[in-house]
């Protein structure tokens, strides 16, 4: 069915750029493609670069001033899956979400290049791997070199922070914000990860809004984790992938020898639903008696919806 400018079916989310300037961000649950999805979940997301032409905006690079320019720039959409190391994947070198740019068919890359392309991997890591290729007769070391395919062994994103690859990347010339916002493992061991795609240019008709709480209660002794709730107080609308908003959260603490971090800094919530939010808070050794932390809590489809709240802890005893 249509709505909004997308499809979706049983197992794929289809979504279009231009709808999803007219309706608002969309978050979906997506399966390790090399199994069924689990329920309620999906295979993928394909994003169309829909809209007025050029489909693909990106400025065009010379492949032979910058190897990791992306070759002809006809590209017509995203698509964003999950890779687990298990199936037809068991070979893969990592897990994570995969996100590449896609042409209908194949054209050629350009510059020194000569083979043609049908996608692009989008980097989460695009730095030099930093891995040697070989060693020569003499025993001089020969890394890979920055084009080289084996780059994008790194290439997946991970939800949350201090996970070794990136959690989001925005495409400014096609006016995409792809998120990677959460991260989960059924019982059997299968992998799927919540993702969420928003343009940047509409955040649909519905009003944002957010609520922050702090927790019920003290921490137990010795336990760093303090507990806030997230709530979503914007409208609904009928379509579940566009139900929910994205919440970019920030932590701060005031007290002398305390540190507070979070696991992640995006949260999805449906509309009229609420999340916990758990901040983990520590003492140094000669720290004060109390601190005060401090979330924030932003909409990201109308930052100027956002909320704060603070709560006191107090050092443990001993």
């Amino acid at each position: 069915r249509l709505l909004f400018g997308f499809a979706d079916s049983s197992d794929v989310l289809i979504l279009g750029r231009a709808g999803l300037a007219k309706s608002g961000l969309a978050v979906a649950r997506v399966t390790a493609r090399a199994v069924a999805p689990l329920p309620n979940e999906l295979t993928g997301i394909v994003v169309r670069l829909d809209g007025d032409a050029p489909q693909d905006r990106t400025p065009p690079e010379d492949p032979s001033v910058n190897p990791l320019a992306q070759g002809v720039q006809n590209y017509t959409n995203y698509t964003l899956e999950v890779v687990q190391r298990i199936g037809y994947d068991s070979y893969s070198p990592s897990h994570g979400v995969l996100l590449t740019k896609n042409k209908d068919q194949a054209s050629p890359a350009g510059g020194p290049n000569g083979f043609s392309l049908f996608n692009w991997v989008i980097d989460a890591n695009p730095q030099d791997i930093q891995v040697p290729d070989f060693r020569r007769p003499n025993g001089e070391v020969v890394m890979r070199t920055i084009a080289d395919y084996r780059q994008l062994n790194d290439a997946t994103f991970h939800a949350g922070l201090n996970s070794g690859s990136r959690y989001e990347w925005i495409d400014i010339p096609n006016r995409l914000h792809f998120y990677i916002l959460d991260v989960h493992h059924a019982a059997n061991g299968i992998l799927s990860y919540t993702l969420g795609v928003r343009s940047l240019d509409g955040s649909g008709q519905q009003p944002r809004g957010v609520a922050l709480a702090g927790p019920s209660a003290l921490p137990a002794a010795g336990d760093g984790r303090v507990e806030f709730t997230l709530r979503n107080t914007g409208a609904s609308v009928p379509t579940s992938y566009l139900g929910s908003d994205i919440y970019r959260l920030a932590v701060t603490v005031q007290g002398a020898g305390w540190a507070a971090d979070l696991q992640n800094v995006l949260a999805a919530v449906p509309a009229g639903e609420a999340r916990p939010v758990p901040v983990f808070v520590r003492a140094g050794q000669n720290a004060a008696e109390t601190a005060t932390v401090t979330l924030r809590a932003a909409s990201e489809s109308d930052p100027s919806q956002a909320a704060t709240v603070t709560w006191t802890v107090k050092r443990p005893a001993g």
